[in-house]
């Protein structure tokens, strides 16, 4: 005679909902952390993706400075990681009707960018490679 030992399987709807519900978290936290944009000398956040804007018909941007230094940035609308340092001004500003001041990381001080005010608005103009994501090393 041979004996068959079907195993009980157990279902608990109420905990495989709730699995479910904190791996759809984890899952929305790690987008939202790769949307981060980190100060690449420390990885302070510095802004998000979401922030992204286009100046002058575009969100990058090249641009050769007085001193024949060349930059690419990208435009965002906040970069609370930031901080914006020294004078306003608007000589050899790179935006017509925009003055510039210095922005620099607001943890380690490294030059990130500047940001450009108007009377009317503000935009943060970001150095592409002082910026990094959290999956870059």
């Amino acid at each position: 005679m041979e004996l068959l030992i079907t195993p009980l399987l157990f279902f608990d709807s109420q905990r495989e909902t709730q699995r479910r519900a904190h791996s759809s978290r984890q899952t929305d936290r790690t987008a939202e952390r790769e949307q981060r944009l980190f100060c690449v000398r420390c990885r302070h956040t510095i802004t998000h993706r979401s922030q992204q804007i286009a100046m002058n018909g575009a969100h990058a941007h090249c641009f050769t400075n007085p001193h024949g230094l060349q930059f690419h940035i990208g435009c965002y609308r906040d970069a609370p990681g930031c901080i914006a340092i020294g004078a306003v001004t608007t000589e050899f500003t790179w935006f017509p009707r925009y003055a510039w001041r210095i922005a620099d990381c607001g943890k380690c001080g490294v030059h990130l960018g500047w940001l450009f005010t108007s009377s009317a608005d503000g935009f943060y103009g970001l150095i592409d490679d002082r910026m990094t994501t959290g999956n870059e090393r």
